[in-house]
């Protein structure tokens, strides 16, 4: 049982994931009948003999996949909200994005009774502002299609801990009170003000987690966007930076540093998910133990589902745990191997975004070669001289038009590049399908795995696949 020695909670990850990927087919019934099923395949294909005391791990994390199942059962299984009335309640505005084409809407976090989110015609509301209320409170609507294709409002909105809609005919602004959100407005105006445009812009999706149109769509088609979502890569650049400063045994002070900067952030999925695997790795160095990242990975993965199952149809938990178990499967020495992980990264993401976004850019295998190491160079330097900015020290102006220069020449270098490869790849069934065969080859070539048995988990992956996809 190869996984169970190498990574355990890989396991149970796959378990769940494969369980809850057949539930919008076959229903309840079968993501908990799937669990157990699942596990014990995927555990048994990698069996070896020679493994001392392998079946009280086997039986230790089967139980751990059992209670993981449990609680996701209870959570998904709970009845749709009924409407009731809220009255006279206090509430502070957690987030305001835009919802379609011309609307906004406002996450309402209260004291008491859960999140909610109402529409705004304008943007009549400030994130951090804080106000008394009455509304009924309707329920969010599921999706209709078979296997849950269609865009799901329920799914979307219980993954950010939304409970329904509220309608904010009227309320009553009160006076400001200190809140993380407020923190995060005022943070954003002051970038706004002080800095450059782009480096602002950039600035704002690094520090806070906001993401401005042109800046998105460019990415998108660069194939660089997830530079701009807060994920592993922003994390490690602020534990880095921490690191560097605090010193690596001041394990209290480096914990406090990442959690801040990820609820700073808006606490995404991704970020949660690095959060969780750096916070195993400051332990296990607390501890002496040495660090599994595919177990460290797994391990964040099943604690995030298990406090939300939702975030399983959120796209950023998908691609972020796809792109990092990708990653955390090449830990060759080989020198070379990094060469192959963007090409990696792009297969075993491709179903994924070209499902959701309709289009994967070539370019951005090219690009991803070297974006991470210039945009965490960027990110260093601009941050460096935005709080310099902030603090009004001198020669800080020059500093940040030198930001400024650095982010519109990767605007050209991209643009270069994708003049010279134009090319995108649509979604198919048949690469898709492909798609997910070389990402369960690359987890086989990871434990090892014979060629007889990555052909059985080849082909029962792609039978899972044609589930999935079709």
């Amino acid at each position: 049982m190869e996984i169970i020695r190498r990574a355990p909670m890989f396991g149970v990850l796959i378990s769940l994931v494969c369980s809850l990927a057949v539930y919008d087919r076959l229903g309840l019934w079968a993501f908990v009948m799937g669990v157990p099923l699942f596990f014990t395949g995927i555990i048994f294909c990698t069996y070896k003999n020679d493994l001392p005391s392998q079946w009280e791990f086997f039986a230790y994390s089967l139980i751990i996949a059992l209670l993981c199942s449990m609680r996701i059962y209870h959570v998904v299984s709970q009845p749709a909200l009924k409407p009731y009335l809220l009255q006279d309640v206090t509430g502070t505005i957690e987030a305001v994005r835009t919802w379609g084409k011309r609307n906004y809407v406002a996450v309402i976090g209260t004291e008491h009774d859960g999140k909610f989110v109402t529409r705004l015609h304008f943007m009549t509301l400030m994130e951090g502002t804080r106000i008394k209320f009455t509304s009924p409170v309707t329920p969010l609507k599921p999706s209709h299609s078979k296997g849950g294709n269609e865009f799901s409002e329920l799914r979307y909105w219980k993954a950010r801990g939304v409970k329904g809609w509220v309608k904010l005919s009227h309320y009553e602004e009160l006076p400001e009170k200190f809140s993380i959100n407020l923190m995060r407005y005022k943070l954003s105006r002051l970038l706004s003000i002080y800095m450059p445009e782009l480096t602002g812009r950039y600035l704002k999706a690094a520090w806070l987690g906001e993401r401005v149109d042109l800046l998105n769509d460019s990415h998108k088609k660069w194939g660089t966007v997830h530079l701009l979502a807060v994920s592993g890569f922003h994390v490690a650049i602020v534990i880095f930076c921490a690191g560097f400063f605090f010193g690596w045994k001041n394990i209290l002070l480096l914990s406090i540093i990442l959690w801040s900067y990820i609820f700073m952030t808006g606490a995404a999925p991704s970020a949660m998910r690095a959060g969780l695997m750096i916070q195993t790795g400051l332990f296990a160095r607390v501890l002496g133990r040495p660090v599994n990242t595919l177990n460290s990975v797994s391990f964040a993965g099943v604690l995030l589902l298990v406090y939300s199952p939702f975030y399983f149809w959120d796209i950023g938990w998908r691609l972020s745990m796809l792109a990092v178990i990708t990653i955390a499967s090449f830990g060759g020495k080989n020198k070379f191997m990094w060469l192959l992980i963007s090409p990696a990264v792009f297969i075993t993401t491709y179903p994924q975004i070209s499902y959701t976004f309709t289009s994967v850019p070539l370019v951005g295998v090219v690009l991803n070669l070297f974006a991470p190491l210039y945009f965490s160079v960027a990110f260093m330097i601009a941050s460096g001289g935005a709080f310099m900015r902030l603090l009004n020290l001198p020669l800080s102006k020059y500093m940040m038009l030198s930001c400024e220069g650095i982010f519109i020449m990767w605007e050209y270098i991209a643009n270069f590049f994708l003049k010279l490869i134009p090319y995108v790849f649509t979604w198919s069934n048949v690469l898709a399908w492909l798609s997910a065969g070389m990402l369960i080859v690359i987890m086989c070539n990871y434990f090892r795995l014979s060629l007889v048995r990555t052909f059985i988990l080849v082909s029962a992956g792609s039978l899972l696949a044609f589930v999935l996809f079709m």
